[in-house]
């Protein structure tokens, strides 16, 4: 049987969306009896850095070490997969494997130069981050790298690049998430948002719309969760939880009648489709990850990023008449059923030509 790599620029602490597709798909393969690795680099561009973040670089990979780097600390990743975190993305400390799918732009820097056809780069989103520019970034997409991508607008993407590329959309988890509250019989005044400090996520919008919606309605019900400690600045009367574990994720999304997603940016808006499944009427920014599935006044009310008010208008219609709050969040359930991981596996198993 095929061995399949899966790189990574780096280890994650707790739930991160591109990370959790890359492992779901991971869990199948091994499952199917594939050897499958899953590699975190170390250090990155090693010899470009200063002496300074060579030696706290050289801190972390020793926290790493000693503290643990497996995503199996939050995510139930199969036993036989095997996760490696090595010096370096150079081909010489990665396992050797027949098939390499490297993860972003600054792991598709190292795996375009590994001495095989056998190479993909499985794009997510557009990741102009950590001081990468747009250029830099389009440059990557003309490696001699197979692209995969999980969206209609990253292959819009690769359509004006000129690069030959395959869609796979992403599943959802449909043991994992369920529907177990009626829509109909929610609070009607009830929200659940997702926190982050990560400022694409445009969380200070989303709170500011809370603010004023509460101001409106006082006997709001607002629940947000996240990966950090409970923010200062939340008011006490907010529930919040951190990392929460998959009943009470699925309490939150069943016990709202509404989902708020604020973010800025995304590839693919796995929290709205995970409200979806729940039963939940998703309001949220008009981004290209989220647009996949919102579809503004069908399966989702949409509104312009960093526009808190746009937010309150939707958040308020949804408030003021609750047949259309039903009859979104019924057309969102059932729209997101067209998104499941079978389908999306067995289209990356045809990709890679290991059918």
């Amino acid at each position: 049987m095929k061995r399949i790599s899966f790189i990574f620029p780096h280890p994650v602490n707790g739930p991160t969306g591109g990370y959790k597709v890359v492992y779901e798909y991971a869990n199948r393969l091994v499952a199917d009896g594939y050897t499958v690795n899953i590699i975190y680099s170390g250090s990155l561009f090693w010899k470009e850095k200063s002496p300074y973040y060579k030696l706290t670089n050289c801190v972390r990979y020793i926290q790493h070490i000693l503290k643990g780097y497996s995503g199996r600390r939050w995510f139930a990743l199969d036993k036989r997969v095997k996760e490696h975190l090595t010096l370096s993305l150079n081909y010489c400390h990665v396992p050797k494997s027949d098939i390499y799918i490297c993860t972003s732009p600054y792991t598709a820097m190292y795996v375009k130069d590994y001495p095989t056809e056998n190479k993909y780069y499985f794009i997510q989103g557009y990741e102009n981050w950590g001081g990468m520019t747009h250029e830099e970034l389009r440059a990557t997409y003309h490696y001699p790298l197979r692209k995969i991508v999980v969206s209609d607008w990253l292959a819009k993407v690769m359509q004006e690049e000129g690069c030959d590329y395959t869609i796979i959309k992403n599943g959802f988890d449909f043991e994992y998430f369920k529907l177990s509250l009626k829509i109909e019989e929610r609070e009607r005044f009830s929200i659940a948002m997702m926190y982050s400090n990560n400022a694409l996520k445009g969380c200070e919008y989303g709170l500011e719309a809370l603010e004023i919606v509460k101001k409106e309605y006082p006997n709001t019900k607002i629940k947000i969760f996240g990966l950090c400690e409970r923010p200062a600045m939340l008011p006490h009367d907010y529930e919040y939880c951190q990392a929460p574990d998959k009943d009470t994720l699925n309490r939150i999304y069943n016990e709202s009648a509404i989902f708020l997603a604020t973010s800025n940016s995304e590839g693919w808006g796995l929290t709205i489709g995970e409200a979806m499944i729940c039963g939940a009427t998703v309001v949220c920014t008009n981004n290209n990850g989220y647009i996949e599935m919102a579809k503004d006044g069908e399966t989702a009310l949409v509104s312009p990023i960093e526009d808190a008010q746009g937010l309150v208008n939707n958040i308020i219609k949804l408030f003021e008449d609750d047949n259309i709050r039903q009859q979104i969040a019924k057309n969102g359930n059932e729209f997101i059923k067209g998104f499941n991981w079978n389908d999306s596996y067995n289209k990356l198993k045809a990709t890679l030509d290991i059918e």
